[in-house]
């Protein structure tokens, strides 16, 4: 039972991976209303999602949401117990602030590594070079909400 609540939620995350979108419609619309209305669809059709998007995703849940949460703004469940909070990926604006290289030394080295909390573990050692990269970039997507 776990395990689905589990693959459920990742399969979720994937699928949205960095379309920023959520579902459409009102709370309790027909369903058979929202696949009848196909016309705007058409016009802008919905953004494939890239390995790297993908393997971000799965990386972020994972290591990540615990403290950043699942939509990124700093509200994971262990997010109240650590003073200073977590970031809130989803302040554009601070988030355009940080260099995509800084986003990796962050990851890589901790909060420590860029002076900032000593709580942000360093995944150099957990992850390779290439997951930090997928995680930086779905970070970054996400952030930008594209």
């Amino acid at each position: 039972m776990k395990w689905n609540i589990v693959i459920s939620t990742v399969l979720a995350v994937i699928l949205l991976g960095c379309t920023g979108k959520r579902g459409q419609g009102e709370p309790g619309a027909n369903d058979s209303a929202r696949v009848a209305d196909t016309s705007h669809q058409a016009a802008s059709p919905a953004r494939s999602v890239s390995y790297e998007e993908r393997q971000g995703a799965i990386l972020y849940r994972k290591y990540c949401s615990v403290c950043h949460g699942l939509e990124g703004k700093g509200d994971g469940f262990n997010a109240f117990n650590l003073d200073p909070r977590p970031r809130d990926f989803s302040d554009s604006t601070l988030m355009k602030a940080l260099s995509d290289d800084q986003l990796v030394q962050t990851i890589s080295g901790g909060g420590r590594s860029v002076n900032k909390s000593p709580l942000m573990p360093s995944y150099r050692g957990t992850l390779s070079r290439q997951q930090i990269s997928y995680l930086s970039k779905y970070i970054r997507c996400r952030s930008l909400g594209e």
